[in-house]
């Protein structure tokens, strides 16, 4: 009868090596995945090359303007713009402009003449 018993318990798994075989298993899959995942994309972006973004560093020459200042204008603030432009307000006793100068052209695109300020 002994003969019986240890038959049945050497072909029996435990749980605890059910549990292992079950998680190799699982894991063998999800580095399958992950390869399948890594070689599609590196032909993706093999076949579809996009253009590298490439940083240029600004030109070392200085570029000079003379801005076409009145008697007693002055420049009260240079603003960046998202054009790449810079707004220049020249403020004077007769009143504000704003000189909208271009400074890869090196010359000045746009005016707005704010004339005098108001008398309260």
């Amino acid at each position: 009868m002994d003969h019986g018993l240890a038959e049945e318990r050497a072909g029996s798994e435990s749980g605890a090596s059910k549990a292992l075989l079950a998680s190799v298993i699982i894991m063998g899959v999800l580095i399958v995945l992950g390869l399948v995942v890594l070689v599609g994309t590196i032909v993706h972006r093999a076949t579809h090359s996009q253009k590298a973004s490439v940083f240029v560093a600004a030109d070392s020459a200085q570029t000079r303007i003379a801005l076409p200042l009145g008697g007693e204008e002055h420049v009260e603030s240079v603003v960046p713009r998202s054009d790449g432009t810079l707004a220049v307000t020249l403020q004077s006793g007769d009143g504000a402009r704003i000189l909208l100068w271009s400074p890869e052209g090196g010359r000045i695109v746009g005016e707005l003449d704010l004339g005098k300020p108001a008398q309260p």
